[in-house]
């Protein structure tokens, strides 16, 4: 019996070490994604909800936002933060609270969710790591080659500031236009893609859906 037990518990053991083996070496290949990738039925949900809250200012102690509200008085939809801790936060709120977009500061830009973001050097343009969950990550190889964040001035004086890769316009970013206008989304191979908002100077949003070419 005892000899069984001891031929029990090295198997056992080297069941565990196997199984830590295949966890190490996945955790080793999985890539990390640099922020959450939220499918679009659910972006439309949440446009679905918000479409219809008008545009207004809204001030706290934290700073001055401007975007859609309730008709309850609260934050809830696309807007701008403008505080003065973090910069501008640009991107969707639900309650008052931050859910996805841009927090822009003075030295970082934070692309992502308050527990799932990357984070860029503005000075440079270079990604700087990932946070998710309260855990600081080393960047994935390629991605200091592929990604970063940059502020682009067109001949027509129209300027994008956001993520890029190979100089055009992919991921999340705004696009100034010169007439003071300006456009929040996502974008991919330099279109717009997925909803987005177009902020005007008349103070009004309106919400806009962009299809890619195969949709």
């Amino acid at each position: 019996m005892a000899k069984q037990t001891i031929i029990f518990m090295k198997k056992a053991i080297l069941f565990l070490m196997g199984m830590t083996l295949v966890l190490t070496l996945r955790a080793q290949f999985t890539r990390l994604e640099k922020y959450p990738q939220i499918p679009s039925q659910y972006d439309a949900t949440f446009v679905d909800y918000v479409k219809n809250f008008a545009s207004g200012v809204a001030k706290s102690s934290f700073g001055q936002y401007f975007g859609q509200i309730t008709r309850e008085r609260n934050i809830y939809g696309f807007g701008a933060y403008y505080t003065d801790n973090d910069g501008v936060i640009y991107g969707q709120y639900r309650l008052g609270n931050f859910l996805f977009g841009i927090k822009m500061g003075t030295q970082v830009a934070k692309v992502g969710t308050n527990e799932h973001y990357i984070c860029y050097d503005l000075t440079t343009g270079d990604p700087l790591y990932i946070m998710k969950d309260g855990d600081k990550y080393a960047l994935p190889a390629d991605y200091e080659k592929v990604y970063r964040f940059e502020s682009l001035t067109y001949q027509n004086g129209d300027k994008y500031v956001g993520e890029t890769v190979n100089g055009k316009r992919e991921g999340v970013g705004i696009y100034y236009y010169n007439n003071g206008n300006y456009y929040y989304g996502k974008y991919q191979n330099n279109e717009r893609r997925g909803f987005g908002a177009m902020f005007f100077t008349n103070n009004t949003i309106t919400i806009q859906y962009w299809k890619g070419e195969n949709e």
